[in-house]
């Protein structure tokens, strides 16, 4: 297995991966979404590929912060694809994400995940990550949902 950064011709399996978790966009959004991140030097999306097939990412944002010296690091996704959670893809992804905050300075990793996602939560707590239950969020906008092409 192969631990790199991804490029725009992942975009179909990440878009895929992503169709997973509940988050649908068209190919034509995803795509924009990675070049997003990638044209940030600060952040990254690293992917795990198998045989050729892109079977899981991470999203790693760096965020420097006014009430400390060191940035903060931020995972707002790790998806693995749930015909290969068994073979510590997610692990060695997590471990390359803080390979690169740690790097940058940061000082703290925080990574998202739904309430609902026990599962998720069970796999972050037991590679030491705590929880920490208070954090609010307001939507500014509304999400408009697309069909599947």
């Amino acid at each position: 297995m192969e631990i790199r950064l991804a490029t725009l011709e992942d975009a179909e399996r990440i878009n895929a991966l992503c169709h997973t978790l509940g988050y649908p966009s068209t190919l034509t959004q995803t795509e924009a979404r990675i070049e997003r991140v990638m044209t940030q030097p600060q952040d990254a999306i690293l992917v795990a590929e198998l045989c050729d097939l892109v079977v899981g990412f991470v999203v790693i944002h760096t965020v420097n912060v006014v009430h400390d010296d060191m940035p903060w690091g931020r995972i707002s996704a790790l998806v693995i694809d749930e015909n290969f959670r068994d073979m510590q893809i997610g692990r060695q992804l997590l471990d390359e994400a803080e390979r690169f905050l740690k790097q940058r300075g940061c000082l703290r990793i925080e990574v998202t995940s739904h309430i609902t996602r026990e599962e998720a939560h069970g796999f972050y707590l037991h590679l030491g990550y705590k929880i920490t239950p208070l954090r609010f969020i307001k939507l500014l906008a509304q999400r408009v949902l697309v069909a599947a092409s």
